[in-house]
């Protein structure tokens, strides 16, 4: 038995990504005696992903600092396999941040209002009593001890084993699953806009998927691209990444390299069991078109104490109690995901030619003057096949709002 951790706590949260760093700060805000652990050394590293956040909803949960935020983002760039671009603006101030000090500081929120939190501590398993889940098995330093709490919180990320060891599906088809590698490269600059992310699409750069370009400065930025795993067995991710950053970026430094996958399916159709919660990536609470899922998952996390929080100063943290957090989620993101779903189901099924005439056409089209329903009634004018493939969407009102 470690000298560090306790015997027992409220919550113990697995997991110190910024979902999990939300659960803890939020658990022990509200006077739970609350762990988070973290297997690797470093919080924050190695980082998987794009590193882009909306500025309104990361303000909910972490004071603004330029220590973190690498880039402001203006615009957003969808490029064709032509160089056609359409430029939108965000829905919300962006940022690109920097994933080792946002992560170590929402973890640092979560400590100063009285969460402990141990890195180079792995949950090894799950402690249960009649089915129940009632603890953690938990190895740090070598020592493996079990660890009661009232409440586990499942924030692992994307290979989640602890929603597995809780008896959650979490495993989506493989044609729901994007596969991705991600360079930081240096040596850019002159080559892209700091303020604008871009996009690029097209079935001969990134099969199911798509590139991106996020600027982490003026001469960095995170180059990555995901593809739909059922397509890449023959060509791997990176061979594709190494294909685009030789025809953009041929001078370029190869900072960093990260590999990895996603689901990006929506979030789990079952979210809570007895006295356990699964949030953020391991719930797969990603976009289900960008995949992109850091305030998704903070979102994921808030939702999920506000039930947890109730549920333990109640003294029922049953599958039932817990369960109104999965209506919260779905009453806020289930209609938004299913129809984000069905579009990246839509764009994916598209040839490239057909994409790269929709992409031309939207160039052309005076988008700032006109609603998201008038540019796709416009889109649909000219590329009338559309019709057929986005009948449902049309019906449910989902995609004209």
């Amino acid at each position: 038995m470690t000298t560090n951790i306790e015997a027992q706590y409220d919550v113990i949260v697995v997991g110190a990504g910024p979902a999990g760093s939300v659960a803890a700060r939020i658990a022990a805000e509200n006077g739970l005696k609350t762990l988070m652990i973290e297997k690797r050394q470093e919080i924050g590293a190695p980082v998987r992903c794009a590193e882009a956040v909306g500025g309104e909803v990361t303000k909910q949960y972490i004071e603004p600092d330029e220590r973190w935020i690498n880039a402001h983002i203006d615009f957003y760039d969808i490029v064709n396999t032509r160089n056609d671009r359409v430029r939108v603006p965000p829905t919300e101030h962006t940022w690109v941040v920097d994933r080792k000090v946002f992560d170590l500081e929402l973890a640092h929120c979560a400590m100063r209002v009285g969460a402990k939190v141990m890195t180079s501590t792995a949950a090894t398993g799950l402690v249960k009593e009649d089915g129940r889940v009632v603890g953690v098995e938990i190895r740090h330093i070598g020592r493996v001890q079990r660890v009661g709490a009232k409440l586990v919180i499942a924030a692992d990320g994307t290979e989640s084993q602890v929603a597995r060891w809780a008896g959650l599906k979490t495993v989506p088809p493989m044609s729901d699953y994007y596969s991705g590698a991600q360079y930081l490269l240096g040596g850019l600059k002159g080559k892209f806009e700091p303020n604008v992310c871009e996009y690029h699409v097209g079935a001969s750069i990134a099969p199911g998927g798509y590139v991106w370009v996020f600027p982490k400065g003026d001469d960095l930025a995170n180059v990555g691209l995901v593809m739909s795993a059922d397509r890449s067995a023959e060509i791997s991710p990176r061979d594709y990444l190494d294909r685009f950053a030789a025809q953009h970026y041929p001078d370029s430094s190869v900072m960093s390299v990260v590999v990895g996958g996603i689901p990006a399916t929506g979030a789990l159709k079952r979210m809570v069991t007895d006295g356990l919660m699964v949030v953020g990536d391991a719930a797969h609470q990603a976009d289900p078109l960008t995949a992109g899922g850091i305030n998704l998952g903070m979102f994921g996390a808030d939702m999920a104490m506000t039930t947890g929080v109730k549920a333990i100063r109640g003294g029922d943290v049953s599958a039932k109690a817990l369960q109104p957090y999965e209506t919260l989620w779905a009453e806020r993101f289930g209609k938004q995901h299913a129809a984000l779903l069905q579009i990246r189901k839509m764009l994916t099924g598209m040839s490239e030619d057909v994409f790269n005439g929709l992409i031309r056409t939207a160039a052309s089209l005076p988008l700032d003057t006109m609603t998201p329903g008038q540019v796709l009634m416009a889109l649909f004018k000219s590329h009338p096949r559309m019709l057929l493939e986005a009948g449902t969407l049309i019906k449910t009102g989902l995609i004209l709002k």
